[in-house]
């Protein structure tokens, strides 16, 4: 698996996706489980399964609790032009950040309000990990993704998770670059728990406010 401009969780989404373009996984199809997949593709359980949740966001894959996880017989956005914007180069992390700034904070007042409960325990326990993360001095870029991701899924509107999920390279390449602001580690980690307190806390104004400190806070420290 090339891993040299992929992280292993884009890398798995688009060897997924690939799977169903190619007819190996067809419509319709039971997939197999969790850890096969996680033997299959080399990679963590975590991020098959935080892949997968970006699979189904998109239409691709249905994910049936109890009964297992299933290509969708009209998979949607396999060739969505709009992934072509990875390849664009003059888009400044400011841009990037000023783009998250208009949408992120929503989301996560709307995750506040419809987040279930199997949504809102994942949401802690990656922020609970990204603090472990963080203390032990290891990358925490995956969970970050991931933790953002899955606000987008508790906000239930998948118009916006769509258009996230179209840019999702820019916003991966985005977080690699803050991640290493001064002291970022430390102030996303807090962040990370805080808006996860307030989603679980159903405190839909807090959470937008947490969301937009979050993000300002890089903002302002990149145009010092």
């Amino acid at each position: 698996m090339k891993q040299n401009k992929q992280t292993a969780f884009q890398a798995t989404i688009e060897l997924m996706k690939q799977k169903i373009l190619d007819g190996e996984w067809a419509p319709g199809d039971r997939l197999p489980t969790l850890q096969q997949l996680a033997v299959d593709f080399s990679v963590s359980v975590t991020t098959v399964r935080e892949a997968l949740r970006i699979l189904e966001s998109q239409g691709n894959v249905s994910i049936e609790h109890g009964r297992g996880m299933y290509v969708r017989n009209d998979p949607l956005l396999l060739n969505d032009p709009a992934v072509a914007l990875e390849e664009l180069d003059n888009i400044s992390i400011v841009d990037l950040l000023e783009a998250r700034l208009l949408i992120e904070p929503e989301l996560a007042a709307l995750a506040a309000k419809r987040a279930d409960e199997d949504q809102i325990r994942r949401l802690r326990v990656l922020a609970d990990r990204m603090v472990r993360q963080m203390e032990e001095g290891g990358s925490f870029f995956e969970t970050d993704l991931a933790f953002h991701q899955l606000i987008a899924e508790g906000a239930a509107n998948p118009v916006v998770a769509r258009m996230l999920n179209s840019i999702l390279p820019l916003l991966a390449e985005g977080r690699k670059q803050t991640n290493t602001l001064p002291n970022m580690r430390t102030k996303a980690s807090n962040y990370h728990v805080l808006i996860a307190i307030a989603i679980e806390e159903r405190q839909s104004e807090t959470a937008r406010q947490l969301m937009e400190s979050h993000i300002q806070s890089m903002l302002t420290t990149l145009k010092q």
